[in-house]
């Protein structure tokens, strides 16, 4: 990342989907049990840096129930709905600008902004496999056929996985706050280590 680059809500969002990849078993997400693996190590030390800037209100002593919290949107409960109001605004005009052609009936509140939430994370987490599932390097003719196919699907679908990304910002952090790799290193401690040479590195 350059100097000019701002993180924002969908790099949290980003860094906590890799790192679960990385490391499926909730019993896994510790500090302590990640101590020698250097890149998941580095990963949720920039999970907790993210917490910090995106979600404040996320502090407790186990990372893993930041995690679960995270993906199960309690956090969202916590705060005050007028917050929400822009993504609020959003769902309004989504839904009566829709087929159904339904008007607002009732209001929006936290635990309607959960459920949505919880369910928009989903879909994401799958289109997103979806959309990144041509990483192959080299393939030979009798392979090609599939490949070719999959990859058109995936192209296609890179932009709506980038739309939904940015409407789940809006759940994880409603005042769209961003911060310059400086600003995070300062203000919430972000790692200084290099992640993509220690990736290269590590064995």
């Amino acid at each position: 990342m350059n100097n000019t680059y701002k993180y924002s809500a969908i790099n949290l969002l980003e860094k906590i989907i890799e790192f679960t990849s990385m490391t499926p078993n909730p019993e896994d997400w510790s500090f302590k049990l990640q101590k020698f693996n250097d890149p998941r190590f580095i990963r949720l030390q920039q999970i907790m840096s993210l917490f910090w800037a995106f979600i404040p209100g996320l502090n407790s002593k186990e990372i893993r129930d930041d995690l679960e919290n995270f993906y199960s949107g309690d956090f969202i409960l916590t705060r005050k709905t007028n917050d929400y109001h822009k993504l609020i605004d959003l769902m309004d005009n989504t839904i009566s600008k829709s087929d159904f052609g339904i008007e607002p009936k009732r209001e929006i509140y936290s635990d309607h902004l959960q459920f949505n939430y919880r369910e928009l994370l989903n879909y994401y987490i799958g289109m997103n496999k979806l959309a990144h599932n041509c990483g192959i390097m080299e393939i030979s003719y009798p392979y090609f056929f599939s490949y070719i196919v999959t990859k058109s699907i995936s192209d296609s679908m890179r932009l709506k996985v980038e739309e939904l990304g940015a409407i789940l910002s809006l759940f994880i952090d409603p005042f769209q706050r961003s911060f310059t790799m400086e600003e995070l290193i300062k203000d919430f401690y972000y790692p200084e280590e290099d992640l993509f040479e220690i990736d290269l590195n590590w064995k």
